[in-house]
């Protein structure tokens, strides 16, 4: 297997900085996270997020550095994403690991009543939708969105409570949009 392309941070305050990446994962795409920060464009300005099975947490850190107001990444394995955490060093508040299985994190943050306006999963190709938590819906704020990548071949789930408005795919990475109510 051929080691993944460097992964960079695409623009706002830390454009540029290179990101550890875990070994035998295989990145979002530099050009499929640039279209997904396209279509998302200023509206991650002051927002929260969830960046969930989040490696090395590109997508949380790529919306940090346009402007969000927290990440909480979760994620079971910590070397690459306290590797990048330390070294692009957030301001307090902005970054929250949960050490976790995704599935114990979104029953957990569910239960704390915890919402977020983007959520951004992108389960382990191998498990495909069966690895998505029950409660990820309930994680969705009013206006909110989720985006599931998923491989080429999968169909999109249904997700409890969030309608599927779009799908976007660029090579194997493919992104499917699903939208709360009022946005």
């Amino acid at each position: 297997m051929k080691p993944p392309s460097a992964v960079r941070i695409l623009a706002g305050r830390w454009k540029g900085r290179r990101l550890d990446v875990p070994r035998g994962a295989r990145p979002t795409s530099g050009r499929a996270r640039e279209a997904l920060f396209d279509i998302l464009q200023d509206s991650v300005v002051g927002i929260r997020v969830l960046d969930l099975f989040a490696g090395s947490g590109a997508i949380g850190l790529e919306a940090l550095s346009r402007g969000a107001a927290e990440a909480v990444f979760v994620e079971s394995d910590l070397r690459a994403l306290d590797a990048n955490l330390a070294r692009l060093a957030p301001r307090d508040g902005e970054a929250r690991v949960l050490a976790k299985d995704a599935r114990q994190a979104a029953s957990d943050l569910a239960r704390a009543g915890e919402l977020f306006q983007l959520i951004f999963a992108d389960p382990p190709y191998a498990l495909g939708n069966s690895a998505l938590p029950r409660s990820i819906g309930d994680l969705v704020g009013p206006g909110g969105r989720l985006v599931l990548q998923a491989d080429s071949d999968v169909p999109p789930p249904e997700i409890r409570g969030l309608e599927r408005v779009s799908r976007r795919a660029y090579a194997r990475n493919v992104f499917w949009f699903f939208v709360r109510g009022g946005g």
